[in-house]
């Protein structure tokens, strides 16, 4: 029969391997989509289960610490850190208040006393650093303050390391003994500094040399062995065996501390700068009082503060 002739709707036909093959390979891949097409909600669904699962196990364990301890597993925070301070850094300050700024400001956790004599830090790393700025700061005060000619006016010269553990002051005071109040607040104020730098690792020694230019002699305050010794020192004007002198405005009074001075600050605290040192016997005039702290103008107009328990009245005439 002539093909030609035949019509042309009927489907042609595939011979492979001379099988003729009358499939429709669309239609029959569609189908077979749609059937292997069933397993996509059933994984949804699967996934979903589980995860309800897991948040429930999960929260039934969030008390007992089971789900904390698994969080710092796989996702490790930042280690609190630990720094034992000694508390005589602090002396003839308020502890209670250089605790609170701490927490407050700088979000130290927790500052606890150990064995009467230390304190115990707890902080994040990024609080240490706070506070190690803070001190950084205090101590490029002290040091700049040390320069200024008005407040420390018998002292030449000061150098020091930039890593700060070693201090040279340059005095022209015949005795160097006579600027170890001025040296012993720079002592703290480095020695907390020094601990707060190395946290956990050992504290490095730090030396202050104060040498007079007039006589050659040297004083020297070394961390640790000195700092009993400083202490002692910052806490002269807060300790009196009489009972605390609070003369009034007007009142003449003459600094009565033996055979040692009396420090002249610029506020009404031991933390406030010294400006000057006055001998025993100086004559002072009253121009105010805080507590026990007396505001008052020397014999050559200065102003400042002196610790009450340390002068006595005098009979001057007016």
């Amino acid at each position: 029969m002539d093909q030609s002739n035949e019509p042309r709707s009927r489907r042609r036909v595939k011979v492979k391997g001379g099988v003729p093959d009358y499939r429709d390979r669309g239609s029959f891949r569609e189908e077979g989509e749609k059937k292997r097409r069933w397993w996509i909600p059933l994984t949804l669904l699967l996934i979903i289960v589980a995860a309800a699962g897991t948040l429930w196990f999960f929260g039934n364990r969030i008390e007992s610490g089971l789900f904390h301890e698994l969080i710092e597993t796989f996702f490790p925070g930042e280690e609190e850190i630990q720094i034992t301070i000694p508390a005589a850094l602090f002396t003839g300050e308020d502890l209670d208040e250089i605790s609170a700024a701490a927490i407050e400001e700088h979000g130290v956790d927790e500052i606890v006393p150990v064995e009467d004599d230390k304190l115990v830090y707890t902080m994040s790393p990024e609080a240490k650093e706070s506070l190690l700025e803070e001190a950084e700061d205090q101590l490029e005060k002290k040091l700049t303050s040390l320069k200024d000619e008005r407040q420390y006016d018998y002292i030449i010269e000061i150098s020091y390391a930039s890593s700060f553990d070693d201090f040279f002051l340059s005095t022209d005071l015949d005795q160097p003994e006579k600027a170890l109040p001025a040296a012993s607040e720079l002592y703290m104020a480095a020695v907390y500094y020094q601990y707060l730098y190395a946290a956990e690792e050992l504290v490095k020694e730090m030396v202050i040399v104060i040498e007079s230019e007039e006589t050659g002699e040297q004083e020297r305050l070394a961390y640790p062995g000195d700092l009993s010794r400083v202490a002692s020192i910052m806490e002269r004007p807060e300790v009196a065996d009489d009972e605390p002198l609070t003369p009034g405005a007007g009142d003449k009074v003459a600094v009565d501390t033996g055979p040692d001075n009396l420090n002249l600050r610029d506020g009404p605290a031991i933390t406030y700068l010294i400006i000057d040192v006055l001998s025993s016997g100086t004559e002072l005039e009253v121009i105010g009082e805080e507590g026990e702290w007396l505001n008052v103008i020397t014999p050559d107009e200065q102003e400042g503060w002196v610790h009450g328990d340390y002068v006595k009245i005098t009979d001057v005439e007016e």
